[in-house]
């Protein structure tokens, strides 16, 4: 929740606190290191490859993209997610990728992605365009989109998709064996939502009665075109390519080819040709191509040459320039894309990944003044002018905690240090009183506090010269911040003090044993965390409350902006909370159990630094609500100013120590501007606040 203001008339206290509504927080870009700060240890796997644009995009695992304009020359780099993107299309003017963990992506360029609320968490194997709607589909699940922006499900009739294609009459599905009794089937819709199935059938003998097995799906010249194969022995398998023109009637030819050995036989792939379609797969554990310029009539290589043995794991493959492009599983010896003229001779362009640029040491804060940001560590510290590229700033200090302060920064390290800086280029230092490790500094009230170690407090009301405090406790301290005229410094074993001056301290209860590693204050109130997942919550910085963070993992930072309490932590967890009680888990894209050591709210949204140089970045958050008090004779009106069509409720409670929410008024599809008139609180005293339905 977000607090408006305070606002005494007579008798009455009235405090609005606002509830913001939707999910800005789901996309978080890499800023540090670059392009993805994520381990790699070698190529990644490349799954779905396309054409157009003049331009050549493939994705695959950790979110990569990989792109070129020339077939040769390939320059790698993350989207916005580091979820697993099986597959890409390029409809309707845009690039759109779908992945592990319910992922779509969209982008104009193949270049800038965007991530889009898919609906679901269900991983998403493929996607198609047709009619003028785009159909993703995967484990369990079916979503559609006129636009590829707002998705919805489409769940009836299809389950496990792992083939979909797009065409004149609608979209085609196959689940390519991996669902029981689905190996045979083939499903139809003509506009994503409503799907049929049939088993198709084909000649010959079966192996014991061995079912089709549906495994590519394509469209192309006018024709839904399906590769299937069925055991014919223990040893040898049938190849089939089905053809339909309506998704609907199904015909198909006897290729000739019966494949021996115990390698077992697949389809991997359809992908266009110049003036040919072909399908690629393995048999025996050797590669093929088959080729036709009608989809009817299909030929096969033989003799293959060497070089077709590099398409072994071929993932997809596409056509563009005069090239055929193909992308395939990594390894030491297996390349991962290749590229051809003739589709018999193939070259491997796969280019080495150049490491991670930028810094690598484990950062513990960040700030952002006049343009400028700059990152903490106990090493050194960074810089970026553009908050996208960042570079370590040689002989500066190592300062763990830096907060913007005036047009500058200040910050806080070990053995007392204390720097200022007006560009986080040339660092002065000034004598802080103190040889303890400093680990918090925070500004209010027209005064600096900086915490550390054995209840070391200091402060300055400029930064230049330092004053020891009595803290009351030798237990460390970790941090401290400054809201309504009241200081708060959390440390050790659960140590809390508070103060109004920062010069006098007064010890609070917090109920915990567990350090409190940071603190902040926001809508709900303060807010401190530390380890086990605690999180603590408190109106006024005295009385303390337990809350369920959902996680046992220590949480090492805390930070409020427009709405949004953010909590992150060790192994890359971070969580949001609008009241600091009900708490989401987000997904940054980090998978190499990075810590989360520090956050801040900066230019409207939330960045995050942590370990391995870290640096992790928000979409913008806008305020959502805002609310104005009109007091009366007994009564009160309330302007209260929303997006339009916004749903939501006005609540009102007698005590914040013990709050009993009660709905006092319901709104649903308000306007812009809502007006609402309390006719019953006379001189009591009450709280309100606007929550999300």
């Amino acid at each position: 929740m977000k607090t408006n203001r305070f606002l005494l008339t007579g008798m009455g206290l009235f405090f609005i606190c606002l509830s913001t509504f939707g999910a800005p927080l789901d996309n978080w870009y890499w800023r540090n290191p670059l392009p993805n700060g994520n381990p790699q240890t070698g190529p990644q796997t490349l799954y779905g490859v396309v054409f157009a644009g003049g331009k050549f995009v493939a994705v695959g695992a950790s979110g990569v993209v990989a792109i070129s304009s020339d077939s040769t020359n390939w320059t790698q780099s993350a989207t916005a997610t580091t979820n697993t993107l099986n597959g890409i299309i390029f409809a309707n003017g845009q690039f759109v990728a779908v992945g592990n963990g319910g992922v779509v992506e969209t982008s104009p360029d193949g270049t800038n992605w965007s991530l889009m609320n898919s609906g679901t968490t269900n991983s998403l194997a493929a996607v198609a365009y047709a009619n003028g709607k785009y159909v993703a589909a995967g484990g369990n699940v079916v979503i559609k989109s006129s636009n590829g922006v707002n998705w919805s499900s489409a769940v009836s009739g299809l389950s496990g998709a792992t083939g979909l294609a797009g065409g004149s009459a609608g979209f085609v599905a196959v689940a390519g064996g991996h669902v029981s009794g689905s190996s045979n089937q083939v499903f139809f819709s003509s506009n994503g939502s409503t799907w049929t199935s049939e088993a198709l059938t084909a000649p010959g003998n079966s192996y014991f009665g061995a079912q089709l097995q549906n495994t590519i799906v394509t469209y192309a010249n006018g024709a839904y075109l399906i590769g299937s194969y069925r055991y014919a022995s223990s040893a040898s398998a049938d190849a089939f390519i089905f053809r339909s023109t309506d998704g609907n009637f199904w015909t198909t030819n006897v290729l000739g080819n019966n494949y021996s050995g115990t390698g077992g036989f697949t389809y991997n792939f359809f992908m266009p040709g110049n003036g040919y379609l072909v399908a690629a797969g393995l048999a025996n554990f050797t590669p093929f191509l088959q080729f036709s310029s009608d989809g009817i009539n299909w030929s096969q290589t033989n003799d293959d040459p060497a070089s077709i043995n590099a398409l072994y794991g071929g993932n997809a493959g596409t056509y563009g320039n005069g090239t055929y492009v193909i992308v395939a599983r990594p390894s030491s010896s297996l390349p991962q894309i290749l590229t051809s003229c003739d589709s018999l001779t193939w070259t491997n362009r796969q280019q080495p990944l150049l490491p991670p640029t930028g810094p690598t040491t484990t950062f513990t804060s960040i700030a952002f003044s006049n343009g400028v940001y700059v990152v903490g560590s106990s090493n050194s510290i960074a810089r970026s002018s553009n908050g996208l590229v960042y570079a370590t700033v040689s002989n500066s200090p190592a300062l763990t905690s830096v907060i913007t302060y005036g047009n500058g920064f200040i910050g806080v390290g070990l053995a007392g240090n204390i720097y200022v800086s007006a560009d986080g280029l040339s660092w002065t230092q000034r004598n802080s009183g103190t040889a303890a490790n400093l680990h918090g500094i925070s500004a209010g009230g027209g005064l600096l506090v900086a915490v550390g170690d054995t209840g070391t407090i200091q402060t300055s009301p400029a930064g230049t010269i330092w004053t020891s405090r009595t803290s009351g406790t030798s237990l460390p301290l970790y941090d401290v911040t400054y809201s309504n005229g009241l200081f708060v410094a959390v440390g050790q074993l659960g140590t809390v003090l508070t103060s109004t001056d920062g010069i006098n301290w007064s010890g609070q209860y917090s109920g915990q044993i567990n350090n409190l590693v940071s603190v902040t204050y926001g809508s709900a109130g303060f807010v401190a965390v530390g380890p086990g997942g605690t999180i603590l919550d408190s109106a006024d910085g005295t009385n303390w409350t337990a809350q369920s963070s959902g996680t046992s993992t220590k949480l090492e930072s805390i930070s409020f902006g427009n709405g949004y309490y953010l909590a992150a932590g060790d192994d890359a967890v971070a969580l949001t909370s609008p009241d600091g009680i009900i708490w989401t888990s987000r997904n940054i894209g980090a998978t190499g159990g990075q810590y989360l050591v520090g956050s801040a709210f900066l230019n409207s949204r939330f960045d995050i630094v942590g370990s391995g140089g870290t640096i992790v970045e928000s979409d913008p958050i806008a305020q959502l609500f805002d609310v104005q008090i009109h007091p009366g004779s007994g009564q009160n009106g309330f302007s209260i100013f929303v997006p339009p069509g916004t749903s939501f409720r006005i609540q009102a409670c007698t005590n914040l120590s013990a709050p009993n929410w009660i709905d006092v008024a319901t709104n649903s599809n308000a306007s812009a501007i809502t007006l609402w008139t309390n006719s019953s609180a006379g001189f009591n005293q009450r709280f309100y606040r606007v929550v999300s339905p």
